[in-house]
């Protein structure tokens, strides 16, 4: 790890000794390496037993999230096929599941959602947000948005911010990393951190 991905870490450990809990914003720009400072604080976070990991991102980053945690930090982890409903191990094996409610049932502690399955209303959301995680890491968050445009529910949170801020009282640490800054109005930050600040009493 770089220092500052270090320094990501120490800060997480100290949130988490003085708070019981942890909320944080990581806006370091493309290329700094947010993967694997959320992925040191959530490998952390499960050597800690806070419980169970889930990493929402995007689908075509999900793969590219587990050859990293594998690789770099020798962490094994699962994603989720939302084509064939399955989890897929870091050696690209099948791991067989009953259907969609199994992806509240993920074979490793760490387990990788595409954040599709979230914006589309899946069955697999609706399982999701039955559990409760010891740590949530929404990577690409500036995804989670209200709806915009021009119609009657322009200000009414995108499924993506709905969920987040439904799961954020579910979850012992939340990390929400974005490399993007906000660029049409400040409330969209504000979103982020009402999410942060569900079920707590401190950003």
């Amino acid at each position: 790890l770089q220092p500052w991905q270090r320094a990501f870490v120490t800060m997480f450990m100290q949130h988490r000794e003085t708070f019981g809990k942890v909320r944080l914003l990581l806006a370091d720009e493309v290329g700094l390496g947010k993967t694997l400072s959320l992925g040191a604080s959530a490998m952390v976070s499960v050597l800690l037993d806070d419980g169970p990991v889930l990493i929402l991102c995007p689908s075509t980053l999900s793969l590219q999230w587990q050859v990293e945690l594998k690789d770099k930090l020798g962490i094994p982890s699962a994603v989720w096929s939302s084509a064939k409903k399955v989890w897929i191990d870091p050696d690209g094996h099948i791991i067989k599941t009953r259907g969609p409610e199994d992806i509240a049932r993920c074979p490793f502690r760490i387990a990788v959602v595409s954040t599709g399955l979230i914006f589309h209303d899946s069955e697999e959301r609706r399982h999701l947000l039955e559990r409760k995680f010891g740590t949530v890491v929404l990577d690409e968050a500036h995804r989670a948005r209200r709806r915009g445009g021009l119609g009657e529910k322009r200000d009414e949170p995108n499924n993506l911010l709905d969920f987040m801020l439904h799961i954020a009282p579910r979850t012992r640490n939340l990390f929400l990393g974005t490399a993007t800054p906000i660029q049409t109005e400040v409330y969209e930050l504000w979103d982020l951190l009402k999410v942060l600040n569900g079920n707590v009493e401190f950003v």
